[in-house]
Order: structure tokens, then C-alpha cells, then sequence
């Protein structure tokens, strides 16, 4: 029997709710106003009524907190871009993150300056770039 974390429903129209596993999201995020969250997912947009402290108590650590109101699945992330602080999941789909994770989302995807690797300047001058 499957653990109940590793999927989640998702409403798609109005009555039609759909499987979604947590491996195939890219991100959650909360919109405004509404009550809801839209799930973004590699079969396409759906949403739940929900707010996203629950979601992320419910689904840590499959989804990583980019921001108060996002959820972040890092194992989808393809492209990361530092100045913008974005993460890519494919071309056209992409999230933000906060300044105060840039450093825990550097760790988990594994991005350091391995020029200097066992503690030297070059490190810590990458830590603060991101």
C-alpha cells in the first residue's frame, strides 16, 4: 500500500478531480484572495482549496518553502538562475525564491565553487552570491 504523502488530489474543473503525484509537481503556490492554491505539474494546472502552512507541514520534504506563499519540488528543478532567483522546471515553467533560502537552495541542489573546495575564500564568497 502507498504512502498517502506521495500523491495528493487536485481539482482540474470544477467537479473533476485529479491524482497527481508528488514527484510529477514542480510548485505550489497560493492565490491571492481566493482561498486556493494552484499546483503546477508536469501534466499541466490544477488546484486545492488549501493554505500553504498545511501543504507544507502536510508534504515536507518532498516540497522545499521558496517563499511564504510557494512550495517548491527541488528534485524537478533543471535551471536555476542566481541574479533573478528563479528556479526553472522546463523552459516556460519557473518559480521565485527568497533571498533568506538562497543558501539551503544552494546546498540541496548542490551549487558551490568547487575552484577552492575545503574551505577557503572562494567558498564563502559563494555563499553570498546566490
Amino acid at each position: 500500500m502507498k504512502d498517502r504523502t506521495e500523491y495528493i488530489y487536485i481539482q482540474k474543473e470544477d467537479h473533476i478531480w485529479e491524482k497527481v503525484l508528488l514527484e510529477d509537481i514542480y510548485y505550489i503556490e497560493t492565490l491571492k484572495s481566493t482561498h486556493y492554491c494552484q499546483i503546477k505539474y508536469k501534466e499541466g494546472v490544477g488546484k486545492i482549496r488549501a493554505d500553504i502552512t498545511p501543504l507544507y507541514q502536510e508534504f515536507s520534504p518532498w516540497l522545499f518553502r521558496t517563499k511564504a506563499s510557494t512550495l517548491a519540488n527541488l528534485n524537478q528543478v533543471q535551471k536555476v538562475d542566481i541574479r533573478n532567483r528563479l528556479l526553472y522546471f522546463d523552459q516556460d515553467i519557473y518559480c521565485s525564491y527568497a533571498q533568506r533560502v538562497a543558501g539551503e537552495i544552494k546546498t540541496r541542489l548542490r551549487i558551490k565553487n568547487y575552484r577552492n573546495y575545503g574551505g577557503g575564500e572562494n567558498e564563502q564568497s559563494a555563499e553570498t552570491s546566490i
